[in-house]
């Protein structure tokens, strides 16, 4: 196995801090396409368009989001 400098290590790390934040980011989307899609699929089959509820489903998702983002593991400053 090769071995390698701290800056390598300190800059491996860093990447996968990054892709971990942006699968998080990713997954927040993914959720909040799949609450508006059901959403407007409710109002479509309820035969009514029903800004109200469209708004409700909106302000789940995000605060799934903002609960995905809760979830994320504090970052200590060293």
């Amino acid at each position: 196995m090769k071995r390698r400098t701290a800056r390598q290590l300190v800059h491996l790390l860093s990447d996968i801090r990054h892709a971990t934040h942006c699968s998080t980011l990713r997954a927040a989307a993914t959720n909040r396409a799949i609450a508006l899609a059901s959403a407007e699929h409710d109002a479509n089959a309820e035969g009514r368009d029903d800004a109200d509820h469209t708004d409700d489903s909106a302000d789940d998702s995000a605060d799934a989001t903002r609960d995905a983002h809760q979830d994320k593991p504090i970052r200590s400053g060293s």
